[in-house]
């Protein structure tokens, strides 16, 4: 059996999940923010086993786990009290429990691999080491070395997130941060730049950017178009809903697809999407890898068959 580890309003899986059960892959959703309304955990005999609804299910029934997208568990009927808080932690860990029974090579992606693989820093350092191109990067918190890396480049600077990019406020009201070009007057705001660590690029003037999805063995590459007003790929061609951009589905060089088949196995990923760009040398340089990506809208703009590799996956015993 497959089980699938999510939350309720993973469009994501809502899209998947009929696919595969067309493919006559036995599956469990598993929606950990509202799991605990019919789920009881047992352990007898040297044996863990989940109940929830008309299921009940051991580990070794567990083919696949594809960890999607959980998130913390959650029951309605208890409140913010010590106690019920007590009572969500000890749910957490006997799941845990459970699912520590299933061996990291039935996971796509074990959760300590996507750990792993989602740290910005330490993505650049390994990439560079398996001969990818990098842009020249700066992480810093002092005003002077920042406006010498955007010197020492002639302006042609971007700053962009580390962590996900995204502000939360009250009433839904969010805040997505952009890669952004950075300006002489951005750098005159030293009493910004001293609130945390900021990473600054090497601008790109990129002829286009490349979605790279790996499910296992497969690899789906599409190059996406955003021009501006030079003719140049946009900075973040993320702007405007992405209702602008152009998919082509491409081959990769046989040494880029190499190369990211190396960085996939160093962090013991079986899922992976990444982002590069081409510049017009037709150099491929790196910029991050994300190990659980989104990737259906691809399959419904591009015309990928990426989910055709996830019921190939699934299928395999």
């Amino acid at each position: 059996m497959l089980l699938i580890l999510t939350n309720s309003q993973d469009a994501t899986a809502d899209y998947l999940v009929p696919l595969l059960i067309d493919a006559g892959i036995p599956l469990k959703r598993l929606d950990t923010d509202t799991l605990l309304t019919d789920t009881t955990i047992a352990y007898r005999n040297g044996e863990p086993l989940l109940s929830t609804g008309p299921y009940e299910l051991s580990p070794l029934d567990v083919v696949n786990i594809w960890y999607r997208r959980p998130e913390q568990l959650n029951n309605v009927k208890f409140s913010d009290s010590p106690e019920d808080r007590f009572a969500l932690e000890e749910w957490a860990e006997a799941i845990e429990g459970f699912l520590a029974h299933v061996p990291t090579c039935r996971w796509m992606n074990h959760p300590s691999a996507n750990v792993q693989a989602s740290h910005k820093l330490e993505q650049l350092t390994t990439a560079r080491s398996l001969g990818f191109y990098i842009p020249d990067t700066l992480v810093t918190q002092e005003s002077a070395e920042a406006k010498k890396f955007f010197e020492q480049h002639k302006g042609q600077v971007i700053v962009k997130p580390m962590s996900g990019g995204y502000i939360e406020r009250e009433g839904h009201n969010d805040s997505l941060i952009y890669t952004c070009r950075v300006e002489n007057h951005h750098l005159e705001a030293s009493s910004d730049l001293v609130n945390c660590p900021t990473l600054f690029q090497q601008f790109l003037r990129k002829r286009s950017d490349v979605r790279i999805t790996i499910v296992d063995a497969a690899i789906h590459a599409v190059e996406l178009y955003a021009m501006d007003s030079t003719g140049a790929q946009r900075c973040d061609i993320r702007r405007n809903n992405m209702s602008d951009v152009e998919y082509t589905q491409i081959e990769l060089p046989k040494s880029v697809a190499s190369s990211l088949r190396n960085l996939v196995t160093h962090y013991g990923l079986r899922f992976a999407a990444i982002d590069m760009a081409v510049d017009f040398d037709g150099k491929w340089h790196f910029l991050e890898v994300n190990p659980n990506g989104q990737w259906a809208w691809l399959d419904l703009s591009a015309g990928t068959t990426i989910s055709n590799s996830f019921i190939r996956s699934f299928s395999h015993e």
